[in-house]
């Protein structure tokens, strides 16, 4: 049997084109996730059943799937089912970026096979693959100013105030989904509690130079700007030192305590007052009360006998003629 060299070296290469992915598969179930999982295991992938720190890749079925949320958090590249299946099909390495649910880290990890790989393939590889080897090629400080301005960018006031509505409706949504759910006039005040207590915790935790990341462990409903500030913690190009986020912290926390309020006033000022039976109606009926007590009030009527009501009455017809 002639075997074709051209069919082997593409077989050859298909074996490597994801080589150096450590991949977890979330919001697909059987057989599609075997097909998946068999089809990057084929092209030189790594597969791992839940995300760790080695992990590069989430293939993911749609969003917020809780795996996509931790992922997300902690920075790390998302991508749909189409770009396993693309290059699967075409045998190469097809370009990411129309795949992307979420760009984070580098997708891939660096070794020596795949350089050779790289030089091999060229313009094949994929245009965000291109820009994270360029940056891993620039300065500390360099990456320091970028990460800086990306955190300025991210917690700009404009931005802080639209998180902290969405956070509010967001938790107040998850409250009521569960079972066993607060008091209608509570669960306002649980919400806004619960807010800023997950974000006291994020501050402690970097005062302490503790990792951030373990409060999303502790709280089943994360606010925008915690999982904001677990992307700056984490271990990436990214990071910034715990000093300047703990001071972005705290501006934020006073962002959120100012707008919370604001909000609890404004929900007081739409209360119309109660008229039938309230305080209103009260006064009103206090009012009304004075002023038949002097005049007339039926419950104040002086008895009188038929003679004092004749001689009344004889009085009054001839003051009026």
């Amino acid at each position: 049997m002639r075997v074709n060299p051209m069919e082997t070296s593409q077989m050859m290469l298909k074996d490597m084109l994801l080589e150096g992915v450590v991949f977890v598969l979330s919001g697909f179930v059987n057989p599609e996730r075997g097909t998946l999982r068999s089809q990057a295991l084929a092209m030189g992938a790594e597969y791992q059943p839940d995300w760790n720190s080695n992990c590069t890749l989430l293939v993911c079925a749609f969003q917020n799937t809780p795996k996509f949320r931790q992922v997300e958090a902690d920075c790390g590249t998302i991508v749909s089912k189409e770009w396993i299946l693309e290059c699967y099909a075409q045998k190469k390495l097809v370009d990411i970026d129309p795949y992307l649910m979420h760009a984070g880290k580098p997708w891939r990890k660096n070794s020596i096979s795949h350089e050779t790989c790289e030089e091999k393939q060229g313009s094949s590889l994929p245009k965000s693959y291109k820009k994270v080897e360029t940056q891993s090629k620039t300065s500390s400080g360099s990456s320091e100013n970028r990460a800086s301005q990306l955190a300025q960018e991210s917690f700009s006031p404009s931005k802080v105030k639209k998180w902290v509505i969405d956070d509010f409706n967001g938790t107040i949504a998850w409250l009521e989904s569960q079972e066993e759910k607060p008091e209608s006039h509570e669960i306002k005040q649980i919400a806004r509690e619960g807010i800023l207590t997950c974000l006291q915790d994020a501050i402690d935790c970097l005062a302490q130079k503790q990792d951030v990341q373990q409060i999303t462990e502790q709280w089943s409903f994360i606010p925008r700007v915690v999982k904001e500030i677990v992307v700056f913690d984490g271990n990436n190009r990214d990071s910034l030192t715990k000093e300047y986020l703990l001071k972005k912290a705290k501006l934020c926390k006073q962002i959120y305590e100012d707008e919370l309020s604001r909000m609890d006033d404004n929900s007081s000022k739409r209360k119309k007052p109660k008229t039938d039976g309230g305080e209103e109606g009260d006064q009103k009926g206090t009012q009304a009360s004075s002023r038949n007590a002097s005049g007339y009030d039926s419950d104040e009527t002086i008895e009188m006998t038929e003679e004092e009501i004749d001689l009344a009455y004889k009085n009054f017809a001839s003051g009026t003629l």
